[in-house]
């Protein structure tokens, strides 16, 4: 059975779109999107709703503890573990969100190297203790070609190194960036313009501010927020908790900051995802379209290609 993926950059519609999608569809949702996982991070991920989840089954969301590591590794094996599930259901599983990381290395296959956060750990130490030379000679020794690629990005030379001594073979060249999806299936770029994109992003900003945000950062620093692995990370809560600390000067000046932020990372996907999923369907989306009518529109080519 195909896969269908509505994906592109935050605050564009796509995860509307996937809602309206899964109704008509008989799908499922699978949620690429690397916070929406943990559980007390709800307004600032614009995490799906109670509501929406009870009418559409959604996975990947609210299923861990802050302190949980998460990686492209760990969703690619559990999304690949739900789409078959979702389809031994005979249900449609949908991909929906805008990690491209994640979803890149789901449809067109994951090569990534294996880790192992101990001895991750271990390198940052010799990093520390020994320099940067004598990782690069341990790598070089094994694998030159990734020595002089990673030569001056210590963060990339420790993850290869660590690859390294896992494997005891060279780092392999990612297949992964080929222009071939493993995964069959129609995926759909759900694309703003500019303007439109930071204009969904102030009213949201402003949205989520208005529903509780900040109250969720203080909670969730009581939980030692800004001491876990990757929850820490996102977008907004290190700006609230900032704002938190009396370093603005006013509420506004923390709203302004979290959309000019927002903004920028809106951009780093829409260059994403209009250079790393060819064969994908670009939709343009101009204020005031019609999401239901888009929706039939994406039902008609999925049917027409599948049925």
């Amino acid at each position: 059975m195909p896969v269908l993926s509505i994906l592109g950059p935050t605050a564009s519609g796509k995860s509307s779109l996937a809602m309206i999608l899964a109704k008509k569809l008989n799908g499922e949702i699978i949620s690429c999107d690397s916070m929406q996982v943990y559980q007390g991070m709800d307004i600032g991920t614009a995490k799906p709703s109670v509501a929406d989840r009870e009418e559409v089954p959604h996975h990947l969301v609210d299923c861990f503890d802050i302190h949980t590591r998460y990686s492209a590794n760990m969703f690619y094996e559990r999304a690949s573990k739900l789409i078959t599930e979702i389809e031994e259901r005979g249900r449609l599983p949908i991909i929906a969100g805008g990690t491209g990381m994640y979803v890149r290395l789901l449809l067109y296959g994951n090569d990534m190297p294996p880790a192992d956060r101990e001895l991750h750990a271990q390198l940052k130490s010799r990093l520390a203790e020994e320099g940067r030379e004598a990782l690069l000679k341990e790598l070089a020794a094994i694998d030159t070609q990734t020595a002089e690629r990673v030569k001056d990005n210590d963060r990339r030379l420790i993850r290869a190194l660590e690859a390294v001594i896992l494997t005891g073979e060279p780092v392999p060249v990612k297949a992964s960036w080929g222009d071939e999806a493993v995964v069959e299936g129609l995926q759909i770029i759900n694309m703003c313009n500019p303007e439109l994109n930071r204009s969904r992003i102030t009213l949201r900003t402003d949205e989520m501010l208005k529903e509780g945000w900040v109250e969720e950062v203080e909670a969730l620093i009581k939980q030692d927020l800004w001491n876990t692995p990757t929850a820490c990370q996102s977008l907004g809560y290190r700006q609230i908790g900032d704002y938190l600390n009396g370093d603005f000067e006013s509420f506004e000046a923390l709203k302004e900051k979290i959309i000019t932020l927002t903004c920028r990372y809106a951009k780093r996907q829409r260059t994403w995802f209009r250079n790393q999923h060819p064969g994908s369907i670009l939709i343009e989306r101009e204020e005031g379209d019609n999401s239901e009518k888009i929706a039939n529109s994406i039902v008609s080519q999925f049917t027409e290609k599948y049925s």
